[in-house]
């Protein structure tokens, strides 16, 4: 003869009530992430989104001389003069922050504005040549580039902010001409 009453058997470790497994999260160990996860599961939102970037002289306007042709430019700076390079923007933002993304993107010696550690000078006869004239002028090696500000939006689409152009000094000083 049978027992009136159902034998109470343990439910099984990691299963419902049904008797099926509930999924577990993976452990710490076993998770893979490639980096920041946006809270709505887009891209990480960047500080600065930096494209077009190219190699240029950056020139200091007030040491930067004109000519024809024939004529002999000449240039000249004392140590500790500075000069900047130029941002543009559609809305006023700090100006670092685009400087400290051009530094990561570019790696390092990027700045607003460089100083000359030496006195320097030189010159350059524009040639007969060169019928529109030429410059001469003092500067540096830097980098022209286009940048955004913006964000995800729920629908992982980018919003862009703010946006604009800058041209940046990156090395040491440098006398460059057309």
């Amino acid at each position: 003869m049978g027992t009136a009453f159902a034998v109470d058997v343990p439910t099984p470790v990691n299963a419902d009530q049904d008797g099926n497994p509930i999924p577990q999260a993976p452990d710490d160990a076993d998770a893979v992430t490639n980096g920041p996860v946006h809270p709505d599961g887009c891209p990480p939102d960047p500080a600065i989104s930096i494209t077009k970037a190219k190699s240029v002289f950056v020139g200091d306007k007030t040491k930067t001389v004109r000519g024809d042709p024939g004529i002999t430019l000449s240039v000249s700076v004392a140590k500790g003069h500075t000069w900047t390079g130029t941002i543009t923007y559609a809305a006023k933002l700090s100006e670092s922050i685009i400087v400290a993304s051009a530094e990561e993107t570019f790696g390092g010696s990027v700045s607003y504005a460089k100083t000359t550690t030496v006195t320097l000078g030189g010159s350059w006869k524009v040639p007969a040549s060169q019928k529109q004239g030429g410059w001469l002028a003092l500067g540096s090696k830097g980098y022209s580039f286009n940048w955004e500000q913006g964000s995800y939006n729920l629908g992982c689409d980018w919003r862009v902010t703010n946006h604009g152009t800058a041209k940046l000094p990156a090395l040491s000083p440098y006398i460059a001409h057309s």
